[in-house]
């Protein structure tokens, strides 16, 4: 087999919600490593939130914040930051929506509102300390100067938020369309919390356009990339890819367009996927671990 490019969700593909990697997913990427294929790491997040664990597991590359940055080692392939005055005007919804749990992520960490850092301490997550510490940013403890605003101070590269409450004054749908002039807005990775969430990614920039971004980079026929995801967000990945695989714990749909669909994470998901693609030996899998579906009929 021709060297595969292949692009990994991390939440819900890669590791599972209490953040671990399977050891079977970490075998079979150091497998296909072994056997000549390209792994890189394709997540929304940005990388200083992604956990030491996950980067020292020697991926060939990271896609962070949503497509808007690539790395290779120290080496940035390209990075894109959301405009001031898209920052300013996100900011200024929310605050009229009484949109009260927000973040904005970009190479120097997460910047929080008030609201989502009191969900980080009531569901006791340790966000003021331990490896991520000096990422978290509080928003209310940013100086901006005078005649200056939010959106010329800090430099990220995209938005996620979610509502609580049976009755949000916005829905997703209404959010997406008045906010639509400055972002592309996705279903995120809060679904646990709240149904009603999103991620606001640059307009035309998203992790489809990374896919094929890096694939020129690196001298990849689109047709010799693979994506691996399980949510909304990772749609324009999935269908920007020569091959798509949707987790067996997939939502959103996506399981309706991707070529093939693999088993949950929690039963082998992703070393499935690469044995039924031939990324890497059959060993003990068995015939019907993953099941051919979507678009193509593979």
């Amino acid at each position: 087999m021709s060297s595969k490019l292949v692009f990994i969700d991390i939440d819900g593909t890669l590791a599972d919600e209490r953040h671990i990697v399977p050891d079977s997913a970490v075998q079979a990427c150091r497998e296909a490593q072994r056997n000549g294929h390209r792994l890189f790491i394709c997540t929304g997040r940005s990388i200083p939130k992604i956990e030491k664990s996950i980067l020292d597991l020697g991926f060939d590359g990271v896609v962070s914040v949503a497509g808007a940055q690539a790395n290779m080692g120290d080496e940035i392939l390209f990075q894109h930051f959301v405009s001031p005055e898209a920052i300013d005007a996100a900011d200024r919804y929310f605050r009229e929506h009484h949109i009260e749990a927000y973040q904005w992520q970009g190479p120097d960490g997460m910047y929080i509102s008030e609201g989502y850092r009191r969900h980080l301490e009531e569901k006791g997550s340790a966000w003021n300390r331990g490896e991520f510490a000096r990422f978290w940013h509080r928003l209310d403890q940013i100086e901006i100067p005078e005649g200056s605003t939010l959106g010329h101070v800090i430099h990220v590269c995209k938005g996620s938020y979610f509502i609580l409450g049976d009755h949000p004054e916005v829905s997703f749908e209404e959010t997406k369309r008045d906010l639509s002039p400055w972002f592309e807005t996705v279903h995120g990775s809060y679904d646990r919390i709240s149904a009603n969430n999103g991620e606001l990614l640059i307009n035309g920039v998203d992790k489809g356009t990374a896919v094929r971004d890096v694939a020129a980079r690196l001298g990849y026929d689109i047709a010799d990339t693979i994506a691996i995801g399980d949510s909304d967000n990772d749609t324009a990945m999935l269908k920007a890819a020569g091959t798509s695989v949707a987790m067996g714990n997939a939502i959103h749909g996506i399981k309706d367009f991707c070529d093939l669909v693999t088993t949950d994470i929690h039963d082998d998901g992703l070393a499935n996927a690469f044995r039924t693609l031939g990324l890497i030996g059959d060993g003990d899998a068995r015939s019907d671990d993953a099941e051919t579906d979507g678009k193509d009929g593979r």
